[in-house]
């Protein structure tokens, strides 16, 4: 007798588990923290194995190397001191062109209040100041021929061609 093929039985497909919004949300919250929190791990161990490579290297200069580092640095002030002012100045008007100020006489202000601990212009501080000048008033010009003008013209008092003329000739008589 003839073997019968019989189909195979198949599994019943399984479809992968749906979580609802919440509970993706939390789940997606969850791995978020998680990494965020590594990252600040690793973060403070940088911060904390830098500190410990510029101690051990500061410990290993020799006196020459720490004189010249200090060489530095005091240079470096003292061209920041020099310019300080002027990338003060600059920043000012930076600051009061974009927000439509009119700046004060800077020789009645301590500019040094606006300068950051390393010798540069600290913004913050220059733009809250600039903020809290009074916005300028916008001026109109003096338009001609707009509205009614007062003398200037010669008036045309009659119709009269020969006057007509003697006026276009710029009121020379012909």
């Amino acid at each position: 007798m003839p073997e019968e093929i019989k189909p195979e039985e198949t599994a019943p497909e399984t479809k992968p588990e749906e979580k609802t919004p919440a509970e993706l949300i939390a789940e997606l919250t969850a791995d978020r923290d998680k990494w965020q929190a590594l990252s600040r791990k690793n973060e403070d161990n940088f911060k904390t194995a830098s500190k410990e490579r510029d101690e051990l290297k500061s410990s290993q200069m020799t006196d020459t190397e720490k004189a010249l580092e200090a060489a530095r640095t005091e240079g470096r002030n003292s061209a920041f001191s020099e310019v300080g002012m002027d990338l003060v100045n600059a920043e000012m008007a930076i600051q009061a062109a974009t927000t439509g100020v009119q700046l004060p006489d800077t020789r009645y202000l301590n500019m040094s209040g606006f300068l950051g601990d390393d010798g540069r212009p600290n913004k913050e501080a220059v733009k809250s100041f600039v903020e809290s000048l009074p916005k300028a008033k916008e001026e109109f010009p003096n338009l001609q021929g707009a509205g009614k003008q007062t003398g200037g013209a010669p008036t045309i008092d009659s119709m009269d061609p020969s006057e007509l003329a003697d006026l276009i000739s710029d009121g020379h008589y012909l």
